[in-house]
């Protein structure tokens, strides 16, 4: 049977069942050589429109990927082909429009080739001379072609990529021509169906060129007018109607692009024609839909309308920058709430950035000018942001989940925009919030006024110098003394809690009187549950790290409140956390370690007792709860000072015992973890850790034989580097125990036929401990010498492995053991011929070449410390039978090349990776 038959056949037959069979054998089809000989046949206007949608698919898929089968003597052919193809109008759209980007794609590879490269016809010339535009259908063809092109050119690749867009470029201005006429002709019949389609193409086509970027500006502005009135004609009347009409969202980012194009700041007439233009046009009709235009002209001129606000230049040019902005204020002013009721307050965000960012860089003169005419416009918008950013009175008023979300990135993005307007109000912004905050309300029940305000204020924060001493102390005194908080939702605390937070620098700086009265009402905030808990542990943090010193004639009334909130904390968050930090500070700001043993209960007492409770209950009931407290536990660890934190330790251990010991916790991964990191973060807070640590070390040998955790190795490596010379007495018998062990679990998977990669987190621990302790406390190894060939195996072994984490430590530990251990010089001779035949495998192909580091840096070190033996080990292991079947001389050069390497690690990967990639060129081997 003719295989163009066959391939119909399946087409119909897919077309009817849809069976995925069909579908994965047409796709074979189309990726093999063969549909070259059959696929215009299926192109024939005799077939079926599926059979000549898929024929057309076909071609399409192999001109782009697979446009190196086509000979070259053919590229003219296959040119002329397509395009008569294309002329046989009485195909279906579908095809005609599948075929015009296949010739899109012949064109720009013809364009790509010496050949091409040498016509002097360019790539449009070339298209409009073969397809002429004398009826609507082949007009019509011509601009999906034509449109084709800058997106083809976006897909190739190679060396001529710039010579093809530069191709590009110079054909802009004839494409431009073409669409003026397409476009002048068809403008005042714009609403007529068919002449509504070719006008939007037109549009499309002008799109795709515009999303070259550069391309030049004299051939575009002719076609301005038109976008502008087709702007008009396409533009929604409703803004609930803005994403209904295709026509307006070309139209529009055609326009963007022009108006971005930043050859205009160049041709400042174009320019201000343009920007009356645009002002005439939504002043006349739909200024919503235009906002998002306006947004984008604005901010990419914005330094042009700043200094035409300023007065440079005549009055008509400061007339149309005055409009714009005044648009721009009239978006921002929207009525409604955003984003529920409307959508387009957000729009002009950035223009509200770069507007006062230009200002900071004028000159002074210039600068006074423009700080006149920016005042009031700001004044304006920090009202407008005031009203707009409040909360939503009602779930109803919140919407969906969805526009909650974009309510708080346009309230993020509200505030940041209230510190530009501060950069050029000042304090009068300061006095407007005041001003609000100081007004008694005549309805509690507009409570998200006040809330607003507040978000403000702390929006103010980072721009308000820490000597400002006029007008914050005012402020503050309303925060914390003037607001009925009691009348109002939780929200507006929590946004009282998070300004005073966001002050807590300038009040370190200013304790007196404001820090107690801020910590009164971050306990208030505490107390009030859920809703304000979270922003006032947040201020009691930051007001905990940045108030230290000042702290201690408040501290034990807020450690009792911390006290009474932590066992009302829901588990899994972050409020007990912040509040373990919080207490561990105001703990190192009691004058004397009677107090802080005296207060200790309040804090760490509800931790313990509620691990007391959870570890009542299996794992699968209590594990998240039991996590978080152990976090809670560390937190504290982690901001203690001075001698207090032996007795935390002391109220955990206990537990920890509990923990290990139990036949289900102490095997629960994500416990045992916690549990560790909390011990590790113990050791920093112990005064004298040579004798107070002593527990640990039970605890850690009993649960890492129960169940070996990487963490448990971690806290191991933490307890070598607190005790110093020390550990080997004290530490050494626990290492060998641990060690032994882990090298006996390593022996068991090899000895079964396992995969190390399976223990790869722990083997990077164990690896990264066996570093640490070659470079502090090398007499440790010394106390194990039946040990220290299986412990040197096993790093040679985690060498090849395709974990680059394990291979980096497997790495350090061996150059550490090679370089810094001279009393392992006979273990390293004996090892040492392994070690360099691994190295070469990993190097031959076991490893990727990108992740040679450690095997250089191994290697460096033997050639350091081992040079005479590493020459030896390098001969023998090239020698082997197994090894690449590299030519004799090539093996000569690298052993040379990696000799001559003494310090640089850099260099000697270089030779590896090059070495690699000879090895993997020929025969596959291995070295033994």
């Amino acid at each position: 049977m003719d295989r163009a038959l066959t391939v119909e056949e399946a087409v119909m037959r897919f077309y009817a069942t849809g069976t995925s069979e069909t579908h994965s054998w047409l796709l074979q089809i189309q990726a093999s050589f063969e549909a070259w000989s059959f696929v215009w046949d299926l192109i024939e206007p005799t077939k079926s429109w599926e059979v000549q949608c898929f024929g057309a698919t076909t071609l399409y898929s192999k001109l782009t990927k697979q446009w190196d089968q086509v000979p070259k003597n053919e590229y003219l052919v296959l040119k002329d082909r397509l395009l008569d193809g294309i002329k046989k109008t009485e195909a279906p759209m579908l095809v005609l429009s599948k075929l015009c980007q296949a010739l899109a794609v012949v064109l720009i590879n013809i364009q790509a080739s010496e050949e091409g490269r040498k016509e002097s016809k360019s790539l449009v010339e070339d298209v409009i001379s073969n397809l002429s535009c004398d009826t609507p259908l082949m007009l019509d063809l011509l601009l999906r072609v034509l449109s084709a092109l800058p997106v083809e050119f976006e897909n190739c690749h190679g060396t001529t990529k710039t010579k093809i867009r530069q191709s590009l470029i110079a054909s802009w201005q004839r494409v431009a021509l073409l669409l003026l006429d397409v476009f002048s002709n068809l403008d005042h019949v714009v609403a007529g169906r068919n002449n509504q389609k070719i006008f939007l193409l037109g549009l499309e086509c002008a799109l795709s060129w515009l999303k070259l970027g550069e391309i030049p500006l004299e051939a575009t502005s002719h076609l301005f007018k038109h976008f502008l009135q087709a702007a008009l004609h396409y533009a929604p009347r409703r803004e609930i109607d803005l994403e209904a009409s295709s026509g307006w969202e070309v139209v529009q980012e055609c326009l963007n692009l022009t108006l971005r194009n930043p050859a205009l700041v160049s041709t400042p007439v174009l320019l201000w024609e343009w920007t009356e233009g645009l002002i005439w046009s939504v002043r006349q009709e739909c200024g919503q839909a235009f906002y998002d235009i306006l947004g984008t002209f604005g901010h990419a001129h914005s330094r042009t309308f700043l200094l035409a606000l300023s007065g440079e230049g005549d009055e008509k040019k400061k007339w149309a920058a005055k409009q714009l902005v005044e648009l721009l204020l009239e978006c921002s002013e929207l009525p409604g709430r955003y984003p529920t009721e409307e959508r387009s307050s957000c729009i002009p965000f950035g223009f509200w950035y770069s507007l006062q960012d230009d200002f900071y860089v004028l000159d002074p003169p210039v600068e006074a000018r423009a700080l006149l005419a920016l005042k009031p416009v700001y004044a304006r918008l920090a009202q407008a942001l005031l009203r707009k950013a409040t909360l939503p009175l009602s779930a109803v008023e919140a919407g969906d989940e969805d526009d909650r979300e974009l309510l708080r990135c346009y309230r993020q993005d509200a505030a940041d925009t209230l510190a530009y307007c501060y950069n050029v109000l000042g304090v009068e912004l300061l006095e407007l919030l005041g001003q609000r905050l100081s007004q008694p309300p005549d309805n509690f029940d507009e409570w998200n006024q006040v809330e607003s305000t507040l978000h403000a204020f702390k929006a103010l924060s980072g721009s308000i110098e820490s000597h400002e001493r006029r007008y914050i102390p005012p402020l503050l005194s309303i925060v914390l003394s003037e607001i009925p908080y009691h009348r109002y939702p939780g929200e507006v605390l929590s946004s009282a809690c998070t300004a005073i937070g966001a002050y807590a620098e300038w009040i370190g700086e200013h304790p007196d009187p404001w820090l107690e009265g801020c910590l009164r009402l971050v306990a208030l905030g505490l107390a009030q549950g859920p809703v304000t808990a979270t922003a006032a542990s947040m201020a009691l943090k930051d007001l905990a790290r940045e108030c230290g010193p000042h702290l201690a004639p408040l501290a034990p009334s807020v450690l009792e409140t911390i006290g009474c909130t932590l066992p009302n904390v829901p588990p899994g968050g972050c409020v007990g956390l912040r509040l373990m930090y919080a207490a561990g500070k105001l703990l190192n700001s009691l004058p004397s370690t009677d107090l802080q043993l005296q207060h200790l209960d309040s804090t760490l007492g509800p931790c313990v007792r509620r691990l007391h409770e959870l570890l009542q209950l299996p794992p699968s009931k209590a594990r998240g709860s039991v996590v978080n407290q152990l976090k809670m536990a560390t937190t504290l660890f982690s901001t203690l000072e001075g001698h207090v934190g032996k007795a935390v330790l002391d109220g955990l251990v206990p537990l920890f015992n509990r923990i290990v010991t139990d036949s289900e916790w102490g095997k629960d991964y994500m416990t045992l973890e916690a549990m560790h990191i909390c011990v590790q973060k113990s050791l920093s807070s112990l005064p004298h850790p040579k004798a107070e640590a002593r527990p640990l070390l039970l605890l850690l040998t009993t649960s890492y034989k129960t169940t070996p955790h990487p963490a448990a190795l971690n806290l191991l490596r933490q307890l070598v580097l607190a005790l110093g010379r020390d550990s080997c007495s004290i530490i050494a018998p626990v290492f060998a125990e641990l060690n032994g062990y882990t090298l006996n679990g390593v022996a068991a998977i090899q000895t079964a036929g396992g995969n190390l990669s399976d223990l790869s987190d722990l083997l990077q621990a164990y690896l990264v401990l066996l570093a640490q302790i070659c470079k502090k406390t090398s007499q440790l190894l010394l106390d194990i010498p039946q040990q220290i060939p299986e412990t040197l195996r096993c790093g040679i072994a985690c060498l090849s492995l395709p974990e680059v984490g394990i291979a980096k430590a497997a790495g350090s530990f061996l150059s550490h053991a090679i370089g810094q251990c001279p009393h392992l010089k006979t273990f390293i001779e004996t090892f040492g011929q392994e070690l360099v035949c691994t190295i070469l495998r990993c190097v031959g192909g076991d490893v990727a070449r990108c992740s040679l580091e450690p095997h250089a840096e191994v290697l460096l070190e033997l050639c350091i410390s081992y040079h005479q033996w590493t020459t030896q080990w390098l001969r023998v292991a090239l020698s082997n039978a197994n090894a690449p079947p590299v030519s004799q001389e090539r093996k000569d050069t690298f052993i040379r090349d990696v000799l001559r390497v003494r310090r640089n690690k850099g260099r000697l990967c270089d030779i590896l990776k090059d070495f690699g990639l000879v090895c993997r060129q020929s025969t596959p081997g291995l070295i033994q």
